[in-house]
């Protein structure tokens, strides 16, 4: 854990040089925001939609808070979503091959307007999955609130399959694809371009 407080600690003091540089309306000069999205059905496994609360359970809030004392911390819960009609009619008609297309994109709608509240109160945020699905809203919706911003996706795998080329069907392996400027014709019924800046 020393290694997690220590990357913490660096994060803060970046995001303290980047907040006073801000025109933004004043915060609380450290501040972070907390969402679970107890999110499994990227894949075929369950179990990972318990992490939100079992880290809670274990103490999550004081090992952040002890990484910096002046640390407020404000947990949102879980996240919460629901699929609507026009989500399943395209499940059925565009992306019927790739496991719950149509829960994956209510969800991460519903975690990039979380994500834009949460920096808008908050100097930084901490989006707690889940399985790699929700790695789409989290970097849309941060993109929103910070059209400059620069991503480093470290992974054991790159995570921009393509519902045509995917054999699994598995879309936690395909956030990435949502992202890229270049692979926007791949999913032109997705309604991408009102969602997600690429």
């Amino acid at each position: 854990m020393w290694w997690n407080r220590k990357f913490v600690s660096r994060s803060l003091r970046l995001h303290r040089l980047k907040s006073t540089r801000s025109t933004a309306p004043r915060k609380p000069e450290q501040s972070l925001g907390i969402i679970g999205v107890p999110f499994a059905k990227g894949q075929a496994k369950q179990g990972v939609e318990l992490a939100p609360d079992l880290l809670r359970q274990s103490s999550l809030r004081q090992v952040l808070q002890s990484s910096h004392d002046d640390l407020v911390i404000r947990d949102y819960g879980n996240l919460q979503y629901a699929v609507d009609e026009p989500l399943l009619q395209q499940q059925r008609v565009h992306y019927h091959h790739i496991r719950n297309y149509a829960d994956f994109m209510a969800c991460n709608r519903a975690l990039i307007e979380q994500v834009k509240l949460m920096l808008v109160e908050n100097t930084q945020f901490l989006a707690i999955g889940g399985d790699h699905a929700i790695g789409f809203g989290s970097v849309a919706g941060h993109l929103q609130h910070t059209p400059n911003l620069s991503l480093v996706w470290i992974d054991a795998h790159a995570d921009i399959n393509l519902h045509s080329t995917s054999q699994s069907g598995n879309i936690h392996g395909m956030p990435v694809s949502f992202l890229l400027e270049q692979l926007r014709n791949t999913w032109q019924h997705a309604g991408l371009q009102e969602i997600a800046p690429n």
